[in-house]
Formats: structure tokens, C-alpha cells, sequence
């Protein structure tokens, strides 16, 4: 790399010397290269530099584009982890959408992890980052979060910005919208719901890309997103309106009332129907950039949310005791040893990667980047086990999904 002062001293000296830097940092100067050698080296490297002669562009030639974009090694190799406001549950800095049916308890889920989020207290075991959070509420009347914020408990850090309100919350459609880029920076904005902080038509692409280019602009300034939307009346599974919402979005997360069936595959169930095995699942559904992960909760009147057991705690727990005993595998020979358990590979697959965190950590090794995966320490996220060590499992709550 050619490092020089200013191409406006040819003007002013009769020669000008060239010194070549080799192995700077990009964007570095002679105060990197002092801070690494002497300065005697320095003045060796001016003995031997060649005299300027020609013109500028002569001796500096525009570099091609291609050697000022990043290369697939040099991202490769970046080290960089991601960051959550509630560990892998929601992401920092990130377009989240949840969506569920209309009453199936969005607001009240949200408004929990807020208060915990605001707190910097866990949610449900789920690590937090603490943040301040306002709530951007274009349909709740009064009442309704007076009620539930006093079953919740009290919140530090968290702020309700109400269309009952005298300052009203802008719709993101007005020329007033960027007023929230005026709002605490690093702060998590919940907007519920998403229909209603706009008047746009949310089938058409087009308009519904330009509300969602406006939070990507609100995400891009410092914010994390919270959108909660609602479902089509013909289907549980999806968001409702155009798929822009979901293509551009970072992250989508889902609230319905399922139970386990026979091939272990999680089936909906109607909010109204008297099913004693029924749960919540919480968590990714159709779309992520990041892990999937999702979680089971029952729904108690009088304190919200709850941790339920994970219908699949049982498989869980032998595929890490079949790990513990045979060490490390790869991601595809675990999936086939999971045979041994009754498990499918399909199902296997599926389960390592949920389990991923929680039960084991997964690794890319070699230029194959060959998954390997280690079990961890139950209630460690990092500390990896030897293949003689057994786990002391404790004794697991009663499933949902028993039946008595």
C-alpha cells in the first residue's frame, strides 16, 4: 500500500520521495506503521524510496473497484456475534414481526418481555439486554393496559405512547413519522399493531415496501423493532397482507395455541376449544436471518405468560446423553446415531438445531466447513462436557403433553 502527505507538495519541493508501506491496516497511515517499528526503520525505508518523477496519476493509478469491496475471506473471518434484547428470541437491532390471531395474547406477551427488557431482567429464564422500551399503542383503550400493567407488576424504563394520549404517536405513513427517530437511541419500539400505525393499503406491495423501507430506516438509525400483526382468517401459519412485510422484515415470530400429535409435529388448536393438553408456541415460524428457536407457554389470567415444558424434553435430553457418550460428531452422523433413540432424521435434524445453545454448541471446522458438535453443560451456553462425563439431569416437571 502507497501512503503519501498530499499530492499538492510535487508543487512545492523539487523531489518528493515514494514510501512503500507494506501490510498496513486499510486506511492507515505512517502513525500505524511508527507504532509497530522503529523509527529508524522508517528513515531505512526513505534511503531506498524511488524519487517522484511524472505526474500524480502516473505513480497513484485509481485502484480497480474490485480491491476496494470486502473479499468472501475477509468476511469470513470477522468475528462477530449477535447481539439479542432477549436471547434468541428477539434480536438487537432487528425487524421483528410478531404475528398471531387477533386475542390470542400478543399485546400481553409483549407487554411482559417489555417490562423485563426495561428492568434488565430475565424473561422466563431468557437472558435480557436491558433497554428502554416504548410502546407505540395505536388500539388498546386505557383500561386494558391499566389492568394488565397492575397483574404484570411495576416496570422501570418502559413508556406507553398512546393515540388516547394528547401527544399523539405519529403514523409512519405522515410527514411527521421520523419524529421517532427522535426517541432514545438503542431503544426497543413495539408497534401495535402494525395495520394500525399506518393507512396504507397492507395487499399492495408497493405501498406496504414504502412503510417497511421507513422502519428499516428506524432500525438502521439505532432501533430494535417490534411489530405485531395479525393473521389472515383463513390461516393460523402465516401473517396477514402483502409478503413485503415478510420479505423485508429480519425476523418473524409467531404466537398460537398448539398441542403435540402422534408424529410429533405441533397442531393447532382453536383459542376456544376446551383442550387440556393445549400450550402457546412462541417463536420463529416462516422466516429468520438468525437461529430459529422457539419455546412452549401456558397462559395463567392473573399473571400472564408462563414457561411450559417442551413437549420434546425427553428427546432432548437422551440425544445429549447420546452425545455425552460418544463425543464429538458431525451434524449428519448425529442425525443417523439418533436411530438409536427412535428418532428419524429428519425429526433428529430438526431437534439438534433447536437444541443448539441449550443442549450442545455446533462448530465449522476445516475448509469443509464440516458442522461438529459438542454437548455443554446443561445450564451453560459454553462449557463444553467430555465424552465420560454424564449429565445429573433434575427431575422434570409434569408435561403438558402427558395425559393423566
Amino acid at each position: 500500500m502507497v501512503h503519501f502527505y498530499s499530492a499538492t507538495l510535487v508543487h512545492f519541493y523539487s523531489a518528493l520521495d515514494i514510501i512503500r508501506f507494506e501490510r498496513l491496516p486499510q486506511g492507515g497511515d505512517v502513525s500505524d506503521y511508527l507504532a509497530a517499528n522503529s523509527m529508524d526503520d522508517l528513515m531505512r525505508l526513505r534511503t531506498s524510496a524511488p524519487l517522484f518523477e511524472g505526474s500524480y496519476e502516473e505513480n497513484f493509478p485509481a485502484p480497480e473497484l474490485v480491491s476496494r469491496i470486502e473479499s468472501w475471506n475477509y468476511i469470513r473471518e470477522l468475528e462477530i456475534t449477535v447481539a439479542w434484547v432477549v436471547d434468541r428470541l428477539i434480536p438487537k437491532e432487528s425487524i421483528t414481526v410478531l404475528f398471531g390471531k387477533g386475542g390470542i395474547g400478543k399485546t400481553w406477551l409483549m407487554m411482559d418481555i417489555a417490562r423485563c427488557i426495561g428492568g434488565g431482567i430475565d424473561y422466563l429464564g431468557y437472558e435480557t439486554q436491558q433497554a428502554p422500551v416504548i410502546f407505540i399503542d395505536f388500539e388498546n383503550p386505557l383500561a386494558v393496559l391499566n389492568t394488565r400493567t397492575q397483574k404484570l407488576g411495576e416496570a422501570d424504563n418502559v413508556y406507553f405512547w398512546r393515540v388516547g394520549y394528547e401527544l399523539k404517536p405519529p403514523k409512519l405513513d405522515s410527514n411527521e413519522w421520523d419524529l421517532y427517530k427522535d426517541l432514545p437511541k438503542g431503544a426497543l419500539l413495539v408497534f401495535d399493531t402494525l395495520r394500525a400505525s399506518h393507512g396504507r393499503d397492507e395487499n399492495a406491495s408497493d405501498q406496504m415496501a414504502s412503510i417497511m423501507e421507513r422502519i428499516k430506516e428506524l432500525r438502521d438509525s439505532g432501533f430494535t423493532i417490534i411489530l405485531l400483526h395479525h393473521t389472515p382468517k383463513n390461516s393460523d401459519k402465516i401473517s396477514k397482507g402483502s409478503t413485503a412485510i415478510v420479505d423485508l422484515a429480519d425476523h418473524i415470530l409467531n404466537l398460537s395455541r398448539v398441542r403435540k400429535a402422534k408424529d410429533g409435529e405441533d397442531v393447532l388448536v382453536q383459542d376456544d376449544a376446551d383442550d387440556e393438553e393445549a400450550v402457546y408456541r412462541f417463536g420463529v415460524r416462516e422466516k429468520t436471518r438468525f437461529d430459529p428457536h422457539h419455546i412452549y407457554l401456558t397462559l395463567n389470567p392473573d399473571r400472564g405468560f408462563e414457561m411450559a415444558p417442551d413437549p420434546e424434553e425427553e428427546a432432548f435430553k437422551s440425544m445429549h446423553s447420546l452425545l455425552c457418550n460418544s463425543g464429538q460428531l458431525q451434524k449428519t452422523e448425529f442425525a443417523k446415531e439418533c436411530k438409536s433413540l427412535g428418532l428419524g432424521e429428519k425429526k433428529a435434524r430438526k431437534l439438534i438445531d433447536r437444541g443448539i445453545g441449550l443442549f450442545w454448541k455446533i462448530d465449522s471446522s476445516g475448509k469443509t466447513n464440516a458442522q461438529i458438535i459438542t454437548a455443554i453443560k446443561l445450564g451453560s451456553l459454553a462449557s463444553p462436557i467430555g465424552s465420560a462425563e454424564l449429565p445429573n439431569y433434575p427431575e422434570p416437571p409434569p408435561s403438558y403433553f402427558d395425559k393423566n
